[in-house]
């Protein structure tokens, strides 16, 4: 955003006030309601080791939580009150609390652990319904001049790569990445597509080091504090709007008063912002790009590889890249040009300042909830930004209607004011639409396929199931051409089920142990009674997606083999040997005859036979047995 407003910011003393403030009977769009029996909580890890992490991760899940929002050794998370104690038998959990906890029972955490906790305590603590009381949504939003969203160079897909990320300013060795593990169907330059699934932040305090600009701000532990605190309570705003897409927002803060990665030359706040130029952004981002790793390319190309391999490094679907400049000092909280917040359409990033100009720190939250939307390709809507009703695009291909330059019956949304209302516009731009009228927002509504392995037509005894769910990615409508049109799914496997002649379903078994993936196999054996019986199986997604398809096999249960017949005949073959024949048993598929010289001693098997009938010509006496054998090679009683 741009302003041309000249007011002088408040002193440091009051911001300080209003970000603790609560603002009473303030309007608000609403929260929607947990369920009776679920309570926000804060879940502290016993260290802030990724496997740690994951670990704590499936202790909520098992407790039927949801993780809204994950931070440096620690998470935030809806959980059904009854299992808060139960969580702490898990060693990766050192405490669970939906009350306030105390800081310095955790010293010597890292930054992100610290921002993380102190977000609770301020925010999320006891979160009213009414998210006003926070954000202060009811207070007239200063007047939107100029734009605040560009358009950044068209990306081009290329194959993913193993990149190394720096490590932490201790110097320690840098993670090698895993494989990668973006959506269904992305490349890495699709890394802000449509808002659902898990977002990577990284959240940049920029820092100037004084070596080319005189350093005008200096950031202190308590505001980096505020900062992160109103982002999460931004993006908590986007996560509360739409339950359906599940949506999680892992931090990373890179704070430059503590890590150089966030340091930079040149001071931002006192250049011009220069969103397509290269005297303010570009000078002081691509430096920093550059010491997180990413030395190559523009801006907008080192941006875009950072968020790729950080949600890569992360396990997540997305990911943006937040740049915040000091502007305490500053006297009306804007870059020289006069902008002080803007968004790169598609992404990769955000650029803000402290104050963001009249809006203060107090109602950042505000802000950036904006300015992430722009990122998932959301218009702009007010006058001032130069939107227009017949513009288009986004994951499912939003107008722009509710734009207030052409449009006299335009409402007032989070795109036009950054009100606590999100028009049905910017929902669909963002891919939060259900076009195909199943009951279910596309991006996340489509069902899983299904394979089942070929079994054989008939079988004894057991049965052997396995098979193969996949999940399916909505067809990608955006035309903007900014990034790939690729078609993405966030969804995964949750589970495999089968079942038998129209049965219940009965869960199958994962075959790597964990479902939980893209694409995932599973297995189970069915003891079915002798007949001919119709087997299913069917995917399931973590949307609640159910293959209905439902593929089916016949197959055909043998019985056990019985005995060949009560009539065993001999008689004499020649001058030596032994003519037998029996009657034949139904499921029989071929016969063993076996030999003993007396009735009382051990049979030995002396011949295999599809007949009913055999010649020994080898023994001169004997005594005689004769077993059914089925197709299974199960023998019958002697």
């Amino acid at each position: 955003m741009r302003s041309s407003a000249t007011a002088r910011r408040p002193a440091l003393a009051a911001l300080v006030l209003i970000t603790l403030a609560v603002v009473p009977g303030a309007a608000a769009g609403e929260i929607p309601e947990r369920a009776h029996d679920e309570v926000l909580a804060v879940v502290v890890l016993a260290d802030e080791r990724p496997e740690t992490r994951e670990r704590a991760v499936e202790a909520v899940r098992a407790a039927n939580g949801k993780v809204a929002h994950v931070f440096d050794g620690l998470f935030v998370a809806e959980v059904p009150r009854e299992s808060l104690r139960g969580m702490l038998g898990s060693p990766a959990v050192r405490e669970v609390s939906s009350e306030a906890v105390s800081a310095s029972a955790y010293r010597r955490r890292s930054i992100g652990f610290e921002a993380g906790l102190s977000a609770w305590n301020r925010f999320f603590k006891g979160q009213s319904r009414r998210f006003s009381e926070f954000n202060r949504d009811g207070e007239r939003a200063p007047a939107a001049e100029g734009q605040d969203a560009w358009l950044p160079p068209a990306s081009t897909a290329s194959a993913p790569d193993l990149r190394r990320l720096p490590g932490p300013e201790s110097g320690a060795e840098p993670d090698t990445l895993p494989a990668a593990s973006q959506p269904y169907g992305a490349t890495d330059q699709n890394t802000s597509e449509f808002l659902a699934g898990s977002v990577s932040v990284n959240l940049f305090l920029v820092q100037s080091d004084g070596s080319v600009d005189l350093s005008t701000e200096k950031w202190t532990a308590d505001r980096e504090q505020a900062v992160v605190t109103q982002v999460a309570a931004g993006l908590d705003w986007l996560r509360t709007q739409e339950p359906s897409a599940q949506l999680t927002f892992v931090y990373h803060v890179i704070a430059g008063r503590v890590d150089s990665k966030a340091r930079t030359a040149y001071e931002p706040i006192a250049r011009k912002a220069d969103p397509n130029g290269t005297t303010g952004e570009d000078l002081w981002a691509r430096e920093i790009l550059a010491k997180m790793g990413y030395g190559s390319g523009d801006r907008w190309a080192r941006s875009r590889a950072l968020a790729n391999d950080t949600r890569r490094a992360d396990r997540t679907d997305w990911g943006v890249n937040v740049f915040v400049a000091d502007s305490l000092s500053d006297p009306d909280g804007r870059f020289a040009d006069g902008y002080f917040a803007y968004a790169w359409i598609g992404g990769p990033h955000v650029v803000m300042t402290y104050d963001d100009q009249a809006w203060g720190i107090d109602r950042m939250n505000q802000v950036i909830r904006h300015e992430m939307l722009h990122c998932f390709f959301a218009f702009d809507e007010y006058s001032a930004s130069g939107c227009k009703c017949a513009e288009h695009r986004g994951y499912l291909d939003g107008i722009d209607a509710n734009c207030h330059a052409c449009n006299p019956s335009a409402v007032s949304c989070v795109m036009d004011s950054n009100g606590p209302w999100m028009c049905a516009d910017t929902r669909r731009q963002i891919g939060w639409a259900d076009l195909n009228a199943d009951g279910a927002d596309d991006v996340v509504g489509e069902d899983p396929d299904t394979v089942l392995d070929a079994i054989p037509a008939t079988v004894c005894g057991g049965v052997a199931i396995k098979g193969q769910g996949s999940v399916v990615a909505a067809t990608n409508r955006n035309p903007s051409g900014l990034t790939p049109q690729a078609s993405i799914s966030v969804s995964r496997i949750a589970r495999l089920e089968w079942r038998a002649d129209g049965g219940a379903w009965v869960p199958a078994t994962p075959t790597d142990g964990a479902w939980g993936d893209y694409v995932e196999a599973g297995s189970a054996s069915a003891a079915l009674h002798p007949g001919v019986h119709t087997l299913q199986m069917r995917a399931v997604d973590d949307h609640g997606n159910v293959d209905l398809a439902e593929p089916q096999a016949a197959v055909q249960v043998l019985a056990g083999a019985v005995d060949p017949g009560a009539v065993l005949t001999a008689s004499r073959a020649g001058s030596a040997g032994a003519a037998l024949s029996w009657s034949g048993a139904p499921a029989a598929a071929k016969y063993r005859v076996y030999r003993c010289t007396s009735a009382s001693g051990t049979f030995a098997k002396a011949a295999e036979t599809t007949a009913t009938a055999w010649t020994d010509s080898t023994a001169a006496s004997g005594y005689y047995r004769v077993r059914a054998v089925d197709a299974c090679g199960n023998e019958s009683a002697p």
